[in-house]
């Protein structure tokens, strides 16, 4: 039987990325398996709900959903995990752009990992994920640029190149949800995504991270894996930072502040990403 992948877009306006991001996944060269979309409008505009209703006309292996009143990205997510059927689940931003070769990636990993229940990819702004650059020189964490004149697939490549030389696959205990893809097994024991505690998201990811945590399974950076991440247009500066804070009040409050230290500080001193973020850097066009 082929291994088979629903990717997930959660979609709230921001058009052009939304295309760019279907039209990236839809060229995804998935050798391995199968896989489908699930387009969830989490109460859109009139012009990324007809693109949402079209694309799924089109296309036999899209399925929209379409959520009349925004509730959220998490509530978003939640609808298209429960219409999930498939062995894995990607959780894709709608302002990403992937490269062909990602699920081949993510699947093999899964199949010689079978104690892992979540993957995700590096990127150029993923927090504590992000490669070359970690921090921006005027503070806060770094949204790096392709090379000039480089596809997302070129960079993907490099990043491949620089992973050959670090023998292991880090465990974390954290993942941005940028790009987040569950072993669907996992959700009968680890449950979906809390969407009382974080319903716009901001925080969701690392809740379920540490939750599959305690039930056992573990959780991995496909060190050979870039995926583009344009930063979302969804929420304004202001209104991201708001959720941001809301975030860490309630990860604190059901996992302990100990707990979240020791899980950031982790991420903050993993000799692996150093050594993918130095090795990336070599491989940049001076």
């Amino acid at each position: 039987m082929p291994v088979t992948v629903d990717v997930i877009i959660c979609i709230h306006n921001a058009l052009d990325d939304v295309k760019a991001c279907v039209e990236s996944v839809l060229r995804s060269d998935f050798k391995s398996g199968e896989f489908k979309l699930i387009l969830v409008d989490d109460g859109s505009d009139t012009a990324a709900a007809d693109y949402v209703k079209d694309m799924a006309a089109r296309h036999e292996t899209i399925t929209a959903i379409r959520r009349g009143k925004a509730g959220g990205y998490t509530i978003a997510a939640n609808t298209g995990l429960r219409a999930s059927q498939a062995d894995f689940c990607a959780l894709l931003n709608s302002d990403t752009i992937v490269p062909k070769t990602w699920l081949d990636k993510f699947t093999a990993i899964f199949d010689v990992k079978p104690d892992v229940g979540i993957i995700g990819p590096l990127s150029n702004a993923a927090s504590w994920q992000s490669v070359p650059d970690l921090s921006a020189p005027e503070g806060g964490w770094a949204v790096n640029s392709l090379p000039e004149g480089w596809s997302v697939d070129d960079m993907d490549a490099a990043v491949e190149r620089a992973a050959q030389g670090i023998a292991v696959l880090p465990r974390v205990p954290l993942l941005n949800g940028f790009c987040y893809m569950i072993r669907r097994s996992i959700l009968d024991v680890v449950g979906l995504m809390d969407e009382a505690g974080f319903p716009r998201g901001f925080g969701e990811e690392d809740d379920f991270c540490l939750r599959t945590a305690v039930a056992g399974f573990g959780i991995m950076i496909a060190l050979n894996t870039y995926v583009y991440h344009a930063k979302s247009k969804s929420y304004g500066s202001k209104a991201r930072n708001s959720l941001s804070q809301k975030g860490q009040v309630m990860l604190k409050k059901k996992h302990g502040e100990i707990r979240l230290a020791r899980a950031v500080a982790s991420m903050r001193f993993n000799p692996y990403l150093a050594d993918m973020r130095m090795g990336v850097a070599a491989l940049m066009p001076q």
